[in-house]
């Protein structure tokens, strides 16, 4: 099997990227694109397996605990309670916590057989213990400026002169810090600043976790968004998708914010940091967590 990593898309649902595997008859499965199922019909600390099999269009379904979506006229992907007999290659199994939902922990590949070429000693990260399939991402905020008005759920910006919208001014980018302009070098009132940054995404990440921010100065108020990007290929469109949208109040801060959609595709999304200060602010820390 190669490819075919699960991601936890919600509370509800997973999402299963795209991959090849080959059963014990020695036929190949392709799955082409990136599949979502719902978990949502299992109950509370229901343990499930997440199977992929070659059938013919004869297959049973509309079984009330077994979850179907073909890929094509051969291949299924099953979701059901370990209890169940369930032929077929396993993907990965998943445990509900007590309230029947996904948690960051729920996905466990060490039921999964991977193909693969390494040397003799060599692992590849699901072989990895869990909290080494985690990790921070640590990086100083460095914004380019924003070349429209900043738009928060379509309302006008709190220092718009007269209910005008403008952009506001870009950050000053310091070694280890931005701060916004300082009103009394500009001689004018405090207009605070706004940029936005790109997210690297380490390579085969499938999951982004939680985002954290953290600074001394805030006089107003640090509006941020996390935005997914990239491109829907089956779509053929351009992607854009807030997974964090957030106020902080209050100086000094740190915040850490838990991320609900913390699908990735490894192949086509990005990330990046939308932020205004609407004063004065400064920024020391971005970090984002990340999951294999």
């Amino acid at each position: 099997m190669y490819g075919l990593t699960v991601a936890r898309a919600s509370d509800t649902s997973l999402t299963i990227h795209p991959g090849i595997a080959i059963d014990a008859l020695g036929y190949e499965i392709f799955l082409e694109r990136t599949q979502h199922v719902s978990v949502a019909e299992f109950g509370p600390n229901d343990l499930l397996h997440i199977v992929l099999s070659y059938e013919d269009d004869t297959g049973s379904e509309g079984r009330a605990d077994v979850s179907r979506i073909r890929r094509d006229f051969y291949t299924v992907i099953t979701v059901s309670k370990i209890t169940e007999d369930s032929t077929g290659l396993t993907i990965a199994r998943v445990q509900l916590d007590g309230q029947g939902r996904l948690d960051d922990q729920a996905i466990d590949y060490s039921h999964t057989k991977y193909v693969r070429s390494v040397a003799p000693g060599s692992i590849t990260p699901n072989e990895l213990h869990a909290n080494l399939r985690r990790g921070w991402l640590r990086l100083p905020f460095r914004p380019v400026p924003l070349v429209n008005v900043p738009q928060w759920e379509e309302e006008i910006p709190l220092n718009a002169p007269q209910g005008a919208a403008e952009i506001p001014p870009a950050f000053r980018v310091g070694t280890t810090e931005v701060l916004t302009p300082s009103p009394e070098e500009a001689n004018e009132t405090d207009k605070g600043a706004a940029g936005t940054m790109a997210i690297p995404i380490p390579p085969s990440v499938t999951q982004v976790t939680r985002l954290r921010i953290a600074g001394a100065r805030n006089e107003g108020e640090i509006r941020l968004q996390l935005i997914r990007g990239g491109w829907d290929w089956n779509r053929k469109e351009h992607i854009h998708k807030v997974i964090v949208r957030k106020i902080i109040t209050g100086a000094p801060f740190m915040e850490t914010f838990h991320i609900d959609d913390t699908a990735l595709d490894p192949e086509y999304q990005t990330l990046s940091l939308w932020l205004w200060g609407t004063r004065r602010t400064s920024i020391s820390l971005i970090a984002t967590e990340f999951v294999y």
